[in-house]
């Protein structure tokens, strides 16, 4: 049963660079296998998981669709075209040759967005956070100029979103006055210019009653500022956030595809890493027990 494995221990020795193509398919097949079970999970994920309403949306892993929108005044380009968007990935290439003369691109730059933005489905906004997400944009453009190409991935404003991830809600004042007022004093008493202030007598040091003069003012202002962000922030209800935190690690998925196409590509998806993992362990098993021993007779 074992008669391939003398002869193919001695095919790796007399060659090495055998041993190291050997290790690669057999490393890719077992991607392939891995990339498969992934991919079939999150598309059951997707078709399994119901449809939520930002407003009545229960708290924990939920899926949304609505429309993407800034959630701030100042708008966000993309790095490359100054293109007006919710969120971009680009990446700069430059074409180069290597010492045995093969041709190449190389990445020179690239990144992607972190920026919050908002998800609107007519019953409510849910911030979404896009960092750790697997992003599937619509919208993608490739373009070369000298020796440089572009890749340039965009979501546009009021753009069709389907999304899913974890959920939690914020109430709009979640700190009481006392930790406010206990913010404020800390932060005035570090501050150098604060201190010179109230640094009546000059000695570079607060006594007692120059502190309590300190805090005092400190109250004062912490509870202004209090009330203004409750009448800024009282009527605004619960805060939505949408990001990668789940606990038992399912993925944070953001797409400008309708969630059926969306299920369609990751089935087609999987299926090819399936069968590209099945081919490489094939032609691995043939080749430690059929090709490489009969070399060596």
């Amino acid at each position: 049963m074992w008669e391939w494995y003398t002869p193919l221990m001695t095919a790796i020795r007399n060659d090495p660079e055998l041993g190291f193509f050997l290790v690669f398919i057999l490393g890719f097949s077992l991607v392939g296998f891995e990339r498969f079970l992934r991919l079939q999970a999150r598309r059951r994920l997707i078709q399994d998981t119901p449809t939520s309403r930002i407003r009545s949306a229960a708290q924990g892993y939920v899926e949304f669709e609505g429309w993407a929108t800034v959630s701030s005044s100042a708008p966000i380009l993309s790095p490359l075209t100054q293109t007006q968007c919710v969120w971009y990935r680009y990446k700069v290439e430059e074409h180069d040759t290597d010492n045995k003369g093969n041709s190449r691109w190389s990445t020179v730059r690239s990144g992607t967005s972190s920026h919050l933005f908002l998800l609107d489905d007519n019953t409510g906004e849910c911030v979404i956070d896009p960092d750790q997400a697997v992003v599937e944009p619509a919208h993608k453009r490739i373009w070369q100029a000298g020796d440089y190409r572009y890749t340039e991935e965009l979501i546009h404003p009021l753009e069709q979103l389907y999304t899913i991830g974890w959920l939690k809600s914020y109430e709009p004042m979640q700190h009481s006055l006392h930790d406010w007022v206990r913010d404020e004093v800390i932060a005035w008493k570090a501050d150098p210019a604060k201190r010179r202030q109230f640094d009546t007598d000059g000695d570079g040091e607060l006594n007692a009653a120059e502190f309590a003069a300190l805090r005092t003012e400190a109250e004062r202002a912490a509870q202004v500022a209090y009330q203004n962000e409750q009448l800024e922030r009282g009527l605004a209800g619960q805060t939505h956030m949408l990001n990668a935190g789940d606990p038992q690690g399912r993925p944070l998925i953001i797409s400008s595809h309708p969630q059926r196409l969306l299920a369609t590509r990751l089935h087609r998806q999987a299926w090819l890493w399936l069968a590209g993992a099945l081919a490489t362990l094939g032609l691995f098993v043939y080749l430690v027990t059929e090709r490489i021993p009969s070399t060596m007779l």
